[in-house]
């Protein structure tokens, strides 16, 4: 029979074995943070399928068992894109893939990419302008902790009748998105029209609108080559874009899930952000230019200098508009120079 020292000696043993086991034991082995990513699109649309849900992925795997983000796509959360942003400030989403100029008056720096002849593709806008945030020179981001930011593709011309030069705008009924694009339009004797994405198709079969200003992206995604033959291709401005969280519940996280967020979001992110964007804006481009019912072409060097020349105005007013516009421009222009030169 034991004696009643070894008894003492095996339960001595048997706590320590314990200790050493607790010790041992991750300190992730608690329930890992859950967070909620609203996106508008389909879950198979382009953002959202390459560059979202792969980054909600790549978080949750690097976070040590501490994050678990999971993504509510197709609008499950809230359908309207004008409101993706409350969604998150709201609490209802704890990340969010925004649109910019869906909230009026608050990113107004981010214009800069919207005007015409500025960027000519995703990549270096997003770039550029990831970059002017990093550095603080952008406004209306107080307590929100953006991720990324980027920019699509710049609008190029869709209608069923030729548009080669400015003047053939005169007198149509042109969908826009943005208030600068709104004035370029007027400008341009055009009569601006505000229509969702879901309701430009059918405008334009319908003749309730002439044309649109959409990115090549836009057109594949809501079939807008199905019902227009003609496309201009020119550079007419960018949408500033965003995945955001805000501060407090990113600083509310573990310091292992706070850095694994980190280290797959900023510069990184936009740069992925871009490259999917121009990586459908060619394909869908190259799909309509050999459709055999639709014309793309591009303005030659007369009539470009035309569009410029008659745009540049419209340009000249934003920077003017406000004090700190020119020096967004001449900052963003700088960002620019330095994401080409790297090319």
């Amino acid at each position: 029979m034991p004696t009643l020292l070894s008894l003492r000696r095996r339960r001595a043993l048997a706590c320590l074995a314990a200790l050493s086991a607790f010790a041992a034991a991750p300190a992730w082995s608690a329930d890992p943070v859950k967070l909620k990513f609203t996106s508008f699109e389909p879950p198979m649309a382009n953002i959202t399928a390459n560059v979202l849900t792969p980054f909600a992925r790549e978080a949750s795997a690097a976070s040590g068992g501490t994050l678990q983000i999971d993504m509510f796509a197709g609008g499950t959360l809230g359908r309207n894109p004008t409101q993706q942003l409350k969604l998150v400030t709201d609490g209802i989403a704890d990340i969010g893939w925004v649109v910019l100029p869906y909230t009026p008056g608050r990113f107004d720096d981010t214009e800069v990419v919207g005007l015409p002849f500025v960027t000519t593709n995703a990549s270096e806008a997003s770039l550029a302008l990831q970059r002017l945030y990093a550095a603080g020179g952008l406004v209306g981001f107080d307590g929100l902790k953006m991720l990324a930011i980027g920019a699509t593709p710049p609008v190029v011309i869709h209608s069923n009748a030729p548009v080669r030069l400015p003047s053939d705008l005169k007198g149509k009924r042109v969908r826009v998105s943005g208030e600068h694009l709104t004035n370029v339009v007027q400008a341009l004797g055009g009569a601006p029209v505000q229509l969702g994405g879901g309701q430009i198709a059918e405008a334009l079969s319908r003749g309730v609108v002439d044309m649109t200003l959409n990115n090549w992206g836009f057109v594949g995604d809501f079939k807008i080559n199905e019902v227009s033959s003609q496309h201009l291709d020119i550079p007419l401005g960018a949408v500033a874009v965003g995945i955001v969280m805000r501060q407090d519940r990113f600083d509310a996280l573990p310091p292992q899930a706070r850095s694994a967020i980190e280290k797959a979001s900023g510069e990184a992110l936009a740069r992925k952000l871009g490259q999917a964007f121009d990586q459908q804006e060619k394909e869908v481009r190259d799909r309509v230019s050999k459709s055999g019912r639709n014309t793309v072409v591009q303005p030659d060097a007369a009539q470009l200098a035309e569009w410029k020349r008659q745009i540049e105005p419209v340009n000249e007013s934003w920077r003017q508009a406000k004090p700190r516009n020119q020096r967004t421009w001449d900052a963003f222009a700088e960002q620019l120079k330095r994401v080409r030169a790297a090319q």
